[in-house]
């Protein structure tokens, strides 16, 4: 496995994004939103929507996680749960960026992904890290690897 890392002591990458996308921050009695997402997009390794409130549920109470829901129209269509480390400075992005497959390549992740980096950073994270791991294999993990790279990512 690799992990890929941003310096958020730099300026954000200045990246093209989906305008037509609305990021909203999720509350906890949201949280199944983000997990129906997840039971698609990680299919075989998270099976109901509950198993993200139960994981995610307690970071978001005590502050230290805040998953974000893109939507398309009033469609959930991707999610991103960036999660605080205060004493490492080192944030993470807690399962990677997640858009439906119907709705790739239209620059859903990057407006995803900008605005998790964007809230490690306002939080005091200097930099961000996350470790790309599918379910599906080998070849959706280097799609991952492909689209961290792509946003100014590097590989430690």
């Amino acid at each position: 496995m690799v992990t890929i890392v941003w310096d958020l002591k730099k300026p954000l990458p200045e990246l093209r994004i989906n305008e037509e996308i609305v990021l909203k921050p999720v509350s906890r009695e949201d949280l199944k939103e983000v997990g129906k997402i997840l039971v698609v997009t990680w299919g075989g390794f998270i099976k109901s929507p509950e198993t993200t409130e139960r994981y995610v549920g307690p970071y978001l109470s005590a502050g230290l996680e805040q998953p974000f829901l893109a939507y398309l129209g009033t469609k959930p269509v991707g999610c991103v749960s960036p999660r605080l480390d205060k004493e490492s400075k080192v944030g993470v992005l807690d399962g990677g960026v997640h858009v439906l497959p119907e709705h790739r390549r239209k620059r859903i992740g990057t407006t995803l992904l900008l605005m998790a980096l964007q809230w490690l950073k306002d939080c005091g994270m200097e930099r961000a890290k996350v470790t790309p791991f599918n379910p599906e294999g080998e070849e959706a993990i280097q799609r991952a690897i492909a689209f961290y790279l792509s946003t100014d990512g590097r590989i430690i």
